[in-house]
């Protein structure tokens, strides 16, 4: 990955991303940059890596979507925060017993 990588940027961009959709976009950017280095002729000269630039990596992001919609994030809170409170009731309960 280049220096001039501005990952809060990128961040802000992928707002909402699992870990999974990150991993893909990486992957997706990886890739890019090494279709440019062969793309660019110099991939014969040696010692040249493929670089993920922050024009690169943003290209990226801007096509990405989460993976997760809003409705799902809320619906998969919702069973957390149930399972959060069952969890503190047989805590109590235990304590009850103590």
């Amino acid at each position: 990955m280049s220096s001039d990588v501005n990952l809060e940027t990128i961040a802000s961009m992928t707002e909402g991303f699992s870990g999974a959709d990150l991993q893909a976009l990486l992957s997706d950017a990886q890739l890019a940059s090494v279709h440019e280095l062969l793309d660019s002729g110099d991939a014969d000269k040696s010692g040249r890596m493929p670089m993920i630039s922050d024009k690169l990596l943003k290209s990226v992001a801007s096509k990405g979507r989460p993976s997760v919609s809003e409705a799902e994030k809320h619906r998969l809170n919702g069973i957390y925060s149930q399972f959060l409170d069952s969890k503190k009731s047989v805590t109590a309960q235990v304590c009850l017993l103590l």
